[in-house]
């Protein structure tokens, strides 16, 4: 095996744990230690990958968006049916539901995320903003109503669409119905409020989205490439080790001037 290969071997290694133990813990109470450990490989060597856990914590975020949109690709492409917005949505929701990582992220739930998320936004604006440009795009070939801004329906697509991975935890048990049964409901809402009275180009549209996650694929795969330069482990105290060694040195040439 390459150097390239193993280390490509190893950084999966490390998103497959990491991503276990986020999931199970949340983010505050997983430690790199635990990441190490998980994966069978030394502390060291997570800090060759990662400069800190919040970068390794963002490219399991990337990873695991990946995997859901794999997911998604796949369940539309199966669907051999015409074109429909309502099986477009329910698929994409399906494939939410199916992987607890990312459907804690559009929750944004707090145990799973934690202290992360107060800090980082981008997560939020990526999503909302792949609609955005979804939904742009589809008014353009007639598939969606245009006297309404796509960013406005990216919005309130992800807002309702919250509701609906969100809503157990919301709605009494007993009034609750099979997610399965609301997501094809809300499928059909929006087929009727978000489509036109005349949908044209289906053929184009369904062309259209399946390039849209492919790019949004090629997207995150370059983000989640590993960096060429990284901070090495133990940054501050390489850094406090560097400055003490530059400062013993600098005392050194003053001492010999004297």
């Amino acid at each position: 095996m390459s150097p390239s290969s193993r280390q490509l071997d190893r950084r999966e290694r490390l998103l497959e744990s990491a991503a276990s133990l986020f999931s199970h813990w949340g983010f505050d109470k997983t430690s790199v230690d635990d990441v190490a450990r998980e994966a069978g490989i030394s502390k060291g060597a997570v800090y060759l990958e990662f400069p800190n856990k919040d970068a390794l914590f963002k490219a399991v975020v990337y990873w695991e968006f990946a995997r859901y949109m794999r997911d998604w690709l796949r369940r539309f492409e199966e669907d051999h049916g015409d074109w429909s917005l309502a099986r477009m949505i329910q698929h994409s929701f399906a494939a939410i539901d199916s992987n607890p990582f990312v459907k804690a992220l559009l929750k944004r739930d707090q145990r799973l995320f934690g202290s992360f998320l107060r800090r980082n936004k981008e997560l939020s604006r990526l999503a909302l903003s792949a609609r955005s440009e979804l939904f742009s795009e589809l008014q353009k070939v007639g598939t969606v109503r245009n006297d309404i801004s796509a960013q406005v329906l990216a919005y309130v697509v992800s807002l309702t669409g919250y509701g609906l991975i969100a809503g157990g935890e919301i709605v009494p048990e007993d009034n609750q119905v099979s997610f399965e049964e609301a997501l094809r409901a809300w499928g059909m809402l929006l087929e009727r409020g978000v489509s036109p009275p005349r949908a044209r180009s289906s053929k184009a549209a369904r062309g259209l989205l399946i390039a849209m996650v492919q790019k949004m694929q090629a997207a995150l795969a370059e983000m989640d490439k590993p960096k060429v330069e990284l901070e090495k482990p133990g940054t501050e105290l390489e850094k406090v080790g560097t400055e003490g060694h530059s400062s013993n040195s600098s005392r050194r040439r003053k001492i010999a001037r004297r």
